[in-house]
């Protein structure tokens, strides 16, 4: 069912490129729409799926880096 409304839906997306430049303009504003919207999904899924502190461990080693040079200006 879904792959007959796949297709349908493939055609219906054809046939707008015969209506000229309304109907190209039409087909762009929908693929860009959908592509937009993946990109959305993709963000939202790696939000879930990467814990938000993952990079700890760069920042406690720029932090000490950072702790470091400041001690040896000091020093000098």
């Amino acid at each position: 069912m879904k792959l007959l409304l796949s297709i349908l839906l493939a055609s219906l997306l054809g046939i707008l490129v015969f209506f000229g430049p309304i109907g190209i303009f039409m087909l762009c504003a929908i693929i860009i729409g959908v592509i937009f919207r993946s990109f959305i999904l993709i963000y939202e899924i790696h939000k879930q799926i990467v814990p938000a502190n993952s990079n700890d461990k760069v920042k406690k080693t720029v932090e000490r880096y950072i702790k470091e040079r400041d001690e040896k200006e000091a020093e000098n």
